[in-house]
């Protein structure tokens, strides 16, 4: 929880949400994995593989106060890899953040023996540079990187964070 939003565990009830967000064409093609359309049938399975088992590979839901879900933040992959998604209703409020670095904050407490998280975003989001900077993510290199909602593979550039920068910048024990 933070002085705005609620991350919490994906529903069902959520389909509706997740279906309306992805649908917007500037959210899918800055993720890898979510189709234009995206149907129920899918939603409910990627709900179903975002839930947490106790180990890294899971997503949590970015609600308002209020309970209306506005996006995702998820954490996959060896070395981890943190990925997020917000409703563009929403941008430009500093709610990616905000979300992200609650949700690394949780990462890294439930697991002690991580001690880097990648990310990558591409090239044409520079909102998501700017959230991943104010996390004190630090630039590593570049690629190109798939996304279903593209027609062909796009430039992407890849990021890292140590926890022990993470937490002294964040003032995390």
């Amino acid at each position: 929880m933070t002085p705005r939003l609620v991350l919490r565990p994906f529903g069902p009830g959520d389909i509706a949400a997740l279906a309306r967000i992805g649908a917007d064409s500037r959210v899918a093609a800055m993720m890898g994995t979510i189709p234009v359309p995206w149907p129920a049938a899918e939603i409910r399975f990627w709900i179903d593989k975002a839930r947490f088992r106790g180990e890294v590979g899971y997503r949590a839901a970015i609600a308002l106060r209020d309970g209306a879900l506005i996006g995702g933040c998820g954490l996959w992959g060896a070395p981890a890899s943190l990925s997020y998604f917000l409703d563009p209703a929403q941008w430009g409020r500093g709610l990616a953040t905000e979300a992200a670095r609650a949700f690394l904050s949780d990462a890294f407490a439930r697991f002690p023996g991580l001690d880097v998280v990648t990310a990558d975003h591409f090239a044409d989001n520079p909102a998501s540079a700017r959230v991943l900077a104010k996390l004190g993510f630090e630039r590593t290199g570049v690629g190109m990187g798939p996304s279903l909602a593209r027609l062909e593979p796009a430039p992407n550039i890849h990021y890292r964070l140590m926890r022990a920068s993470f937490e002294v910048s964040h003032e995390i024990s």
